[in-house]
């Protein structure tokens, strides 16, 4: 069973981890993309997703039917 979920673009994450997206910037104000693939990997996840300045580390929910 899953306990965070997020839905976007009809395609449902399960949320792993919620990051402040400041903890992956450089000091020249760049995205260290390398830093946050870590991150991803060490969670097994698959999917990063910006809310409000955080980052949602999530995994993609297979095999799941969206019911509208």
């Amino acid at each position: 069973m899953y306990n965070k979920i997020i839905i976007r673009d009809n395609i449902p994450y399960e949320i792993k981890s919620k990051v402040p997206k400041s903890r992956f910037i450089n000091r020249d104000g760049s995205l260290n993309k390398h830093v946050l693939g870590l991150y991803v990997k060490e969670f097994n996840c698959d999917k990063v997703l910006e809310i409000q300045g955080k980052f949602l580390i999530c995994k993609t929910i297979e095999d799941a039917e969206i019911e509208m």
